[in-house]
């Protein structure tokens, strides 16, 4: 059962981005397991059980970060990262476009949402023409996000606006892709068990824009 991280979480994270080398890691990483990994698995099983409880139409899958980074796109990095995540998706082999709910936890804080990445220009295309065959469903989820001050619309807009669909999805209609993102610093809800029902509640509130996007996702297959 998930009691919360601690300050030895947020410590872990720092002393990894000081000290990013395997030889600094593998005599730690017992350390690091109990104070990252095993508070971190234990929020991401609980909401897991909670989505195939409430969600089991979703056939949403549990996926956890490793610490080390792909050693193939390191760049001059170190090898450790110096936060984790996990997702729940209803894709394995191909996560990299599909909608996501997921967490994330690092050196400078934590944060939640809902998002789709990395879309090709047939992903980015198929979203456009679903909100032209029917903007007045996207307006109402734009104008519920504008109504409250959790999560915050991101990502990147072309540099060129594909169209203009007014103030109301303007921005949702030019980004090549988008995230409905809560970040935080580290605090009291972070440290507590209540972090659980309040990821809850975020990602309930999430769920309508996670299935517009899926069906979005969907509509290639």
């Amino acid at each position: 059962m998930f009691e919360g991280f601690s300050d030895k979480t947020v410590d872990f994270f720092w002393q990894i981005r000081f000290n990013n080398s395997r030889e600094w890691f593998q005599p730690r990483k017992d350390e690091f397991n109990a104070v990252i990994m095993q508070p971190t698995k234990e929020l991401a099983n609980e909401l897991y059980g909670w989505f195939q409880e409430n969600y089991p139409n979703l056939h949403l899958n549990l996926h956890i970060s490793r610490i080390y980074r792909d050693a193939r796109r390191l760049f001059g990095r170190g090898p450790l990262k110096d936060h984790i995540w996990f997702s729940f998706q209803n894709e394995i082999d191909k996560r990299a476009e599909a909608p996501c709910f997921w967490f994330e936890l690092g050196c400078d804080g934590y944060g939640y949402g809902m998002g789709f990445y990395n879309a090709g220009a047939e992903m980015a295309s198929r979203y456009r023409r679903h909100i032209d065959l029917d903007p007045g469903k996207l307006e109402k989820l734009a104008a519920d996000v504008d109504g409250q001050d959790t999560f915050k619309l991101e990502g990147p807009e072309y540099a060129k606006a594909k169209g203009h669909k007014g103030d109301a999805l303007e921005h949702w209609y030019n980004k090549r892709y988008f995230s409905l993102s809560c970040n935080r610093n580290y605090d009291a809800l972070s440290y507590s068990p209540e972090l659980v029902d309040a990821l809850k509640d975020g990602f309930r509130f999430l769920m309508p824009y996670y299935e517009f996007v899926d069906k979005v996702y969907r509509a290639a297959d």
